[in-house]
């Protein structure tokens, strides 16, 4: 047995942008997060400290979008997995998907997403 925990809709701002001029801005990203664990790691009694803390991650997620300019939403999902996935080292996967919702290109698209898996063997 695994579990996921998932949280969705994280929204922060970052400097993030191709352009000096885009990165001077703060954007909003909108970001997903999964964290998959082996069942073992459930917390079948209603243990806090065994669970994922839903705040850790929205915490991590607004850290690493601040923590510097960035020019691409790759860098930025690929840092936030590799932050979760050191926060949680029992995580057999995590994914991040980061969702840019005003894109400078002409014509305008609806928005520009990346997602990043990063996986572990499970032991």
């Amino acid at each position: 047995m695994g579990y996921a925990v998932r949280v969705r809709g994280i929204r922060v701002q970052s400097h993030m942008g191709v352009s000096d001029a885009e990165r001077e801005k703060l954007q909003e990203l909108i970001v997903g997060v999964d964290i998959e664990l082996a069942g073992d790691a459930y917390p079948s009694t209603d243990e806090l400290e065994r669970a994922v803390d839903y705040a850790a991650v929205v915490r991590a997620t607004e850290e690493g979008a601040r923590e510097r300019h960035f020019r691409l939403l790759e860098t930025f999902a690929l840092g936030l997995a590799q932050r979760l996935g050191d926060r949680w080292p029992t995580a057999s996967q995590v994914r991040v998907a980061a969702t840019k919702a005003i894109v400078p290109v002409t014509p305008t698209p609806d928005e520009a997403s990346v997602e990043v898996i990063l996986g572990r063997r499970l032991t």
